[in-house]
């Protein structure tokens, strides 16, 4: 049996499509109301204004991404913690593409759209990092390394992998011999992106 999602997730999940699509500033309140069949009083009687459900998609997806972190990163060993850390934060990323494109677009822009109440959310995942390193560091397995470069590595590799599948392919018509190499699978590009990482930090 079909369960029927309520009318305010319906409002959540297609207005995620629309600031993946069009960024926080172009996307449209009375577009997002036609697309999901209702009126457009009828989000604001779930969301004070546009800031309000951006503010809501954020938060849905950060607290989620931060809450997978945290269930997945419960081992002895660090090196096992940092790899599942990378391996969740990409598989969200491809579980969520309208959430890897607002965070593309929002670390392009400087992060101008996200507030404070979201920042502070993405600041666990930061902060979950950081004790996986310093314990690390601890056990003699891990040299000293700025988290939020390894978060960067992680957040830009993974979200330039995930949006930009359309210029990858017409590279590839050009440069046909080299097809594999241009457009690996995303499991690959996680696998590597971890492997590289955790040789980068060892002692």
């Amino acid at each position: 049996m079909i369960q029927k999602i309520s009318t305010k997730a319906l409002i959540i999940q297609v207005a995620g499509e629309h600031f993946s699509r069009y960024g926080y500033e172009l996307s449209n309140m009375e577009a997002i109301a036609k697309e999901c069949h209702i009126s457009k009083p009828a989000i604001y009687y779930h969301f004070k204004d546009k800031a309000a459900l951006y503010e809501t998609v954020l938060i849905k997806h950060f607290s989620e991404l931060s809450n997978a972190i945290e269930e997945n990163t419960l081992s002895a060993d660090p090196k096992e913690n940092l790899s599942m850390y990378i391996r969740t934060f990409g598989n969200y990323l491809i579980a969520t593409p309208s959430f890897s494109a607002i965070f593309s677009r929002e670390i392009a822009n400087d992060a101008k759209s996200i507030p404070d109440s979201c920042i502070a959310e993405l600041s666990k995942t930061l902060n979950r990092l950081l004790e996986i390193l310093e314990k690390g560091e601890e056990k003699g397995v891990f040299h000293c390394e700025n988290p939020f470069m390894i978060q960067m590595m992680v957040v830009t590799t993974l979200s330039a992998y995930l949006t930009t599948k359309d210029l990858r392919r017409r590279v590839s018509l050009v440069l046909t011999e080299h097809r594999e190499k241009l457009d690996p699978d995303v499991d690959d590009v996680i696998e590597n992106l971890s492997e590289k990482i955790l040789k980068a930090l060892s002692c």
